[in-house]
């Protein structure tokens, strides 16, 4: 404030200095000079010499005004540029590009137009792998790469961290397509900096003037909606707005609110499903399952929150919700203690990794007093494959605390044999893919007798999930299983009909299912 008020006063205080500066030397000077009493010729020449030292001080004192006035205005200039535009790409903020946009789409006949929003996926990941110069890279590549395609009346800006907004006249389907063939050529080749060598990947979400809205807030808050929906595409990172996509997400960010409080109000419920021991179909364990009792929508299935959880930081609560709740539905079955089962419960990869898992599982059975060897979790290997010594260090913990591991959905992904040997593991499961031609095929059957030998050979037990048909499970026995795990036998079930079937259970003749 101070310095732009000295900048409106500079032209006043220089003319004010001058004035008094020349006014006090030609008086001062000129009462010297007489006080001398010089004659005619030195006074003549001390005039002259007086003269051009006022010529030089008056120069000096132009320049200096001059030059401070060329500062203030560059500086207010580059001031001016930098409340405009993104100091990266120099392409507008999002403040401006809204500005621009607005007043571009005020001249299009009948409002038609198009806003693309483009986002630059892993950028996060990116900055976090390989520092924020190639982040950076990235984002002046892409703003490069749009540039290009750009026509007169375009108006692209940077509107966040990862973003690029574009305004298009009218909607030109050619030049989308055109756009988003180049970006995703360009996505295809590594991209190397210094001895770094890695891939990007952008989506692009786009709405329409006027059929979705008519202004441009409205537009880009559409545009958004498209862009996430785009993201969910696994084929092709390209959406329109669509009302279909909005309530989708609104949906998704009512799920999500809803979910951050569903735990303090109890609406998380567990279900169990039998696993059975081969030989007889004796009851070994019951793998819980975790519900969402949503007040309006009902139960959900975990399918639909987990990912959520996950997002939102609150799968590690939920883990230790659900292990409490499903040890002390297991403490209160109205059940004899013989045939009362073991647990397993699944683990996400998020909560395998987390720096509180040991101990807190150590804690809930400290506090409830369950037998560790009767509780068993289940991991896929995609929980360890980034960091599989870190995953070697977590299974060794586990051990040590008396709880048994079981590899899930074996048969799908990548199925390492190494892992098999590798980890500390000690329950193999074998995923329903490779249970479902068993009946059908000799190839099948010959795998699967494979995979039960190898796993007794590292002396694992195996367990085949998602068993439906009796004609499964006779080939599952005859090539050695040691349990299994389906529809056949139980659907998951609330804690509420549990104990009902485990008596009705034990109550049957050996080998009924």
């Amino acid at each position: 404030m101070r310095s732009k008020l000295l900048s409106r006063k500079l032209p006043f205080i220089a003319t004010l200095v001058y004035f008094a500066g020349g006014f006090l030397w030609i008086t001062l000077s000129d009462l010297m000079v007489a006080s001398l009493h010089l004659p005619e010729t030195e006074r003549t020449l001390v005039e002259i010499v007086k003269g051009d030292l006022f010529i030089a001080l008056s120069a000096l004192m132009v320049y200096f005004l001059l030059h401070r006035l060329t500062r203030i205005s560059n500086e207010t200039s580059f001031q001016k540029y930098l409340a405009r535009h993104d100091p990266l790409t120099h392409l507008l903020n999002h403040p401006a590009w809204i500005e621009a946009s607005t007043d571009a789409l005020r001249q299009q006949d009948r409002n038609d137009a198009t806003i693309v929003l483009i986002d630059v996926s892993q950028l996060r990941y990116i900055n976090g792998a390989f520092g924020t110069a190639a982040g950076d890279f990235i984002l002046r590549y892409m703003a490069d790469l749009i540039q290009h395609h750009l026509e007169p009346g375009d108006v692209l800006g940077r509107s966040d961290a990862s973003r690029f907004a574009l305004f298009l006249p009218g909607h030109p389907e050619s030049a989308l397509e055109s756009l988003f063939e180049d970006l995703s050529q360009a996505s295809r080749h590594p991209v190397h900096i210094g001895l770094h060598r890695f891939r990007f990947s952008f989506a692009m979400g786009i709405s329409r003037s006027p059929q979705d809205a008519v202004s441009i807030s409205e537009l880009f808050t559409l545009a958004t909606i498209a862009l996430d929906q785009a993201k969910l595409n696994p084929d092709r990172h390209l959406a329109y707005y669509s009302q279909t996509a909005a309530k989708t997400t609104l949906a998704a960010l009512r799920l999500e609110t809803d979910l951050g409080l569903a735990i303090e109000r109890h609406e998380f419920i567990v279900h169990f499903q039998p696993i059975l021991g081969l030989p007889g179909l004796r009851l070994l364990a019951v793998e819980s399952l975790v519900r969402w009792q949503h007040p309006a929508l009902g139960l959900i299935p975990p399918d639909t929150f987990i990912q959520t959880a996950e997002q939102i930081g609150l799968i590690h609560d939920l883990g230790r919700f659900v292990l409490k709740e499903s040890i002390r539905t297991l403490g209160q079955l109205s059940v004899p203690e013989s045939i009362r089962p073991s647990l397993a419960i699944n683990l996400s990869a998020l909560q395998f990794t987390h720096r509180d898992l040991v101990p807190s599982i150590q804690a809930i059975l400290d506090e409830t007093g369950f037998p560790p060897e009767r509780l068993s979790l289940e991991i896929t290997e995609s929980t360890f494959i980034n960091d599989p010594e870190q995953g070697r260090k977590i299974l060794n913990q586990l051990r040590e605390l008396g709880v048994s591991v079981a590899l899930d959905d074996f048969g799908t992904g990548y199925s390492s044999l190494a892992y098999l040997q590798e980890l500390p593991i000690q329950i193999l499961k074998i995923d329903r893919a490779l249970i479902k031609p068993l009946p059908t095929r000799e190839s099948a059957r010959r795998i699967a007798r494979a995979v039960i030998d190898l796993a007794h050979s590292l002396e694992l037990r195996v367990i085949a999930e998602g068993v439906e048909h009796r004609e499964e499970l006779e080939h599952l026995e005859n090539a050695g299983c040691d349990a299994v795990q389906g529809f056949l036998f139980s659907r998951p079930m609330p804690a509420s009909t549990l104990a009902a079937w485990i008596l009705n259970q034990n109550d049957q003749p050996t080998g009924a299912a």
